[in-house]
């Protein structure tokens, strides 16, 4: 596959409804050097900047929402010039394979001529606050050299998110249910898997006392 075919598309997961962190924990405050901006905001952000490093289109980035739509979108319209795109996936809560499964589909309804349709579909998820545009760019390279092959993040021996999809699966991530995410279908086609290290997966935000935790170690 050349360059000029790969067509990557970024779903960002922020559609969960934060039971364990007791509020909307994608517009909680993480510190970034000496300033804080929400979790999402960090995410975007890291993803931007690996694909504007790899002359990608950062308007290829969509950030699925659930539950807390009204409330994130209400905080990002503040933003002068947003260059946000949401997506609101009214089955979330249902769990975050009903939200994959969803955003591809309207992802994939969205595309109005060929030129523009996804080869390739990055989900990432908004809570994985210790990556950074590196490991994304690590990843995209992965794919570009392995076009035909699945790419996620390994954390020792564990798969992770964030995950390259080829245009291949897209079926299989739009027949997703439940709480489960997309890791049945890597586990499913671990023969076509390429994987990355990246220790930084493994951390992520779930509780209150994990975002405490992060701020006392950075």
């Amino acid at each position: 596959m050349k360059k000029q075919d790969y067509n990557l598309k970024v779903i960002l997961l922020a559609a969960g409804k934060s039971e364990r962190f007791n509020g909307v924990k994608v517009l909680a405050k993480v510190q970034q050097k000496e300033t804080s901006i929400t979790l999402i905001e960090h995410a975007f952000h890291q993803i931007s900047v690996a694909l504007n490093e790899l002359n990608i289109d950062e308007k290829n980035i969509q950030i699925a929402t659930g539950r807390y739509h009204s409330q994130i979108t209400t905080f990002f319209s503040k933003h002068e010039n947003s260059q946000y795109i949401f997506d609101y996936c009214e089955d979330a809560h249902l769990g975050l394979g009903h939200s994959i499964s969803q955003s591809v589909g309207h992802m994939l309804t969205d595309v109005h001529d060929n030129e523009n349709s996804p080869s390739h579909i990055l989900i990432a998820l908004a809570d994985q606050v210790a990556l950074t545009a590196d490991d994304y760019i690590a990843l995209i390279k992965q794919s570009l050299a392995l076009p035909n092959k699945l790419v996620c993040a390994k954390a020792g021996q564990e798969l992770m998110p964030p995950a390259i999809f080829p245009s291949t699966y897209f079926a299989d991530l739009m027949h997703l249910k439940g709480d489960k995410g997309a890791k049945p279908v890597l586990y499913a086609n671990k023969e076509n898997l390429q994987t990355v290290s990246i220790q930084h997966a493994e951390r992520d935000i779930d509780t209150q006392q994990d975002l405490a935790n992060w701020h006392n170690n950075t």
